[in-house]
């Protein structure tokens, strides 16, 4: 962009020399001459020696490193500012050093950071002496190795010596709270001046202090956050720390078994703030405690949408599906009281299914990965091959195997010890990145010195050279005018005049000729974007396959898994092809404007044309005039600028390919030591992921038990509320037959027999002789006697005691039944017949 717009200014210009044939265009060409020369010998002055960075151009990118920096990339601030602290000097240096330091601090690489922090703490009374030694203290509480606790004492001892700015009793209270010694910390935070820039994370700490074992006085406690939270914010730093205090003053409160005092205080934490997931998981415990589920369950559904992806969601949702139980159970209970709400408009059904989809979903969800880490427990998978997707390193779109699900991965991210391996291969993956991008552009660097030009190497030589060609392309047509004018009729510097005219503007050209070619390249690029855009949709087509094929049969899943292989590989050489055609745009966008053979034939040819406008002059002696002694006067100056140009150039080059060739060999050294910290890393790491798979098996394990529990919970409190339907439905109908009976008594006692007293069966009489008389069917004792005549035997009872009598049915009733008087009706039991 600045050569083309460097190009377009040089259009306006130069075709003033060559088209001023007037007679009245004298004063322009010595205007312009003097123009020139003023230019030419401020070209010649002062050249930039290359390799070196002015102090113009370090301050510039420290301001470039500060901005970048300040916006949050730390990676390219301090990818910058480690190239200035070894190439600047005097005040820039500490400034450069200061904010690395400050940038890989942030990054979170802590070691490296001390190191500069500790260079920039030994200027004594330096700018930036104070707030290092703080970083030191600060870092050597983040670290527990023994390196940084003695590097933090030190930075202490050196600390006590400084001003008593209100940072430092906050930085020596942070250090002795983090040594335990509570009561010395409580002196330092009260030392810190009220209102100060401090003084609210002062406040803070010492909330905290009386909260910590040993001291325990929440009611102290509660007194310290409560004025906190009644502050107005100064900074974001103290908005934070309000609602830190507002968090914390919510958790005092439910120690304390206050629990309204601690929903209030959760309920002020900003709804805009990172921390108000962590108020709502933390109030609908609370409303559990209290009883109030149905604001719980609002505060879960919320958290739900807030943070689907937080390793506490299965807790959430189980506590959900929970607490859909219990509200359905209190709804029956209210509907069988007869004090159901008015307000109330679920009712039990509805909140059992609810609760049976959240355990169902949750099952579905969490299973997946509980399966997959069983494989890695029962060793059937490597833990190794899943350290990249762990760590974020797998580069690749396309994987060549089916990686874990993201919850499995996240939820070992928050192991602590994983949470080390990944910070290792983070800081191994960004060492490669950088060997990789050194790598790709000392490529670079060797393919434009192959090409042999010399012109566009060193941005702000070029730019000199390219406004020297552009005045003795001026110089041409302005000496070619005044040498016509003085008489001169040299054929040769005509025809290569008029040669050299045809080309236009050589530089222009080239101008264009590197658009063009930038523009090819740009189409090429976005070709390469939509490759890349099927490969990635390729992938996920290849991760939606893997997931379903568990539920496949063996022999479709076999296919599947064979052609997923086979699409991979494919998918894998299109991504090398991919990279190295990206190599290729790279090095072809440098060398657009490099070894243009049409713009070295065109300076070839300036030259000559201004070699014969030189022996043309020489020729002319004096005739020429002054304006033509001037005019070779000034190209003589450009020219010897041009060479001087040049020569740096050279010199800048050899000194280039001296440090390309070190650079190389600190390549491979770097390769070889990255190597074997990379080897260590995947073997420690795997043998951490090994531990930590059986542990994170163990909560999806817990997590997936527990959704079971919850069905059957469900499918247990809907029977039981069946059941209880059912008894209660008995009992009615009990007691609906029992009034009924009541008020009909006389009419079943008159139509009904009782079933305990049943009808005795009369003897059959035995059959008389032939001919005989009914009555007369036997002898004079066998004679049925009329009713009333016999008389009851009363020694020989009708039914054994034991009911065994072998001529009494086993039906037969125990006791002999009796006839009584219908006159006199018994009751009918209680209950109806048995």
């Amino acid at each position: 962009m600045r050569l083309r717009k460097l190009v377009t200014a040089l259009a306006v210009v130069l075709p003033l020399g060559l088209t001023s044939g007037k007679a009245g265009a004298a004063p322009d060409i010595k205007s312009m001459l003097s123009s020139y020369e003023l230019e030419a010998r401020t070209l010649a002055s002062n050249l930039p020696q290359p390799n070196q960075m002015s102090t113009e151009t370090g301050q510039r990118r420290l301001v470039d490193a500060q901005v970048a920096f300040t916006i949050g990339d730390y990676d390219a601030a301090s990818l910058v500012l480690f190239d200035l602290v070894g190439k600047t000097s005097g005040p820039d240096k500490e400034i450069a050093t200061f904010y690395l330091a400050e940038a890989l601090y942030h990054k979170g690489d802590r070691g490296a950071a001390r190191g500069y922090f500790k260079e920039v703490s030994d200027v004594v009374g330096g700018k930036y002496y104070q707030q290092a030694l703080i970083r030191r203290v600060e870092i050597a509480i983040a670290d527990h190795d023994k390196d940084a606790q003695q590097d933090g004492e030190d930075a202490l001892t050196k600390l006590g010596s400084t001003s008593q700015t209100p940072v430092v009793p906050y930085t020596r209270g942070k250090w002795a709270f983090s040594q335990g010694r509570y009561d010395e910390a409580i002196g330092f935070f009260n030392s810190v001046p009220r209102g100060s820039e401090y003084d609210a994370q002062a406040t803070y700490y010492l909330g905290t202090v009386y909260i910590a074992p040993g001291k325990n006085d929440l009611a102290k406690a509660t007194e310290i956050f409560t004025e906190l939270t009644t502050r107005k914010p100064k900074s974001n730093t103290d908005r934070r720390v309000i609602e830190l205090a507002q968090l914390a003053l919510g958790r005092v409160y439910y120690e304390r078994e206050q629990p309204s005092k601690s929903i209030d205080s959760y309920l002020l934490v900003d709804r805009g703030s990172d921390l108000f997931p962590t108020a709502l998981y933390e109030v609908s415990w609370v409303y559990v405690k209290s009883k109030q589920y149905d604001k719980a369950l609002v505060a879960l559904e919320l958290l739900n949408r807030l943070d689907p992806q937080s390793t506490t969601l299965p807790t959430v949702r189980l506590l959900e599906g929970n607490l859909r139980i219990r509200k359905a159970q209190l709804i029956r209970h209210a509907q069988v009281t007869g004090t159901l709400s008015a307000e109330e408009h679920s009712d039990p059904q509805t909140e059992y299914d609810k609760a049976e989809k959240i355990f169902t979903e949750t099952h579905d969800r969490y299973y997946p990965s509980f399966v997959a880490l069983e494989g890695m427990v029962n060793g059937k998978l490597d833990p190794a091959s899943f350290i990249d997707q762990i760590s974020g390193r797998n580069t690749r779109v396309f994987a060549t195997s089916a990686p874990i699900p993201e919850a499995a991965a996240q939820w070992l991210r928050e192991e602590p010890e994983v949470q080390r391996v990944v910070n290792v291969e983070s800081d191994l993956a960004d060492v490669q990145r950088s060997i990789v991008e050194a790598e790709g552009t000392i490529d670079r660097l060797e393919g434009v010195l192959a090409t042999g030009d010399r012109l566009t190497l060193y941005p702000i030589l070029s730019a000199r050279r390219m406004r020297i060609a552009a005045i003795q392309h001026s110089l041409i047509g302005i000496r070619s005018q005044l040498h016509d004018q003085a008489g001169s009729s040299d054929g040769n510097r005509k025809a290569l005049v008029a040669q050299y005219q045809t080309l236009g503007d050589p530089e222009q050209a080239h101008g264009q000729r590197t658009s063009a070619a930038q523009e090819g390249f740009d189409k090429i690029e976005d070709t390469a974007q939509e490759v890349e855009g099927a490969v990635m949709s390729m992938q996920a087509m290849a991760v939606a396959l893997r997931t379903y094929a568990p539920h496949l049969p063996d022999v479709d899943r076999n296919k599947l898994e064979d052609e997923i292989s086979s699409v991979t590989k494919e998918a894998r050489d299109i991504e090398n092809e991919l990279a190295d055609i990206r190599k290729e745009l790279v090095l072809g966008k440098d060398l657009a404007p490099v070894g243009d053979e049409d713009l070295m034939r065109a300076r070839e040819l300036r030259q000559r044309v201004i070699q014969a406008l030189d022996n043309e002059h020489h020729n002319l002696g004096g005739r020429g005039g002054a304006l033509a002694d001037q005019a070779a006067r000034i190209s003589q100056q450009l020219e010897q600028a041009d060479q001087q140009i040049d020569a740096l150039v050279g010199q800048g080059l050899q000194e280039v390919k001296r440090m390309i060739a070190e650079e190389r060999q600190n390549i491979v050294d770097m390769r070889k030591l990255v190597a074997e910290y990379e080897q260590e890393s995947r073997t420690l790491g795997s043998a951490v992921l090994a531990l930590k798979f059986k542990v994170v098996r163990d909560k999806f394990d817990d997590v997936i038990v527990r959704t079971d529990v919850g069905n059957v919970d469900v499918a247990w409190s809907m029977r039981e509320d069946n059941d209880d339907d059912l008894k209660r439905l008995n009992l009615a109908r009990a007691r609906d037959l029992k009034q009924l009976r009541d008020e009909f008594r006389f009419v079943l006692d008159e139509n009904t027999t009782t079933p305990a007293q049943p009808k005795p069966k009369e003897p059959t009489p035995a059959p008389g002789p032939e001919g005989s008389s009914p009555d007369k069917g036997g002898p004079t004792d066998g004679r049925i006697k009329p009713a009333g005549d016999t008389t009851k035997d009363t020694n020989t009872p009708v039914v054994k005691p034991d009911g065994n009598s072998p001529t009494t049915p086993k039906s037969a009733p125990k006791t002999a039944p009796s006839i009584k008087s219908p006159a006199a009706p018994k009751p009918a039991p209680k209950g109806g017949p048995k």
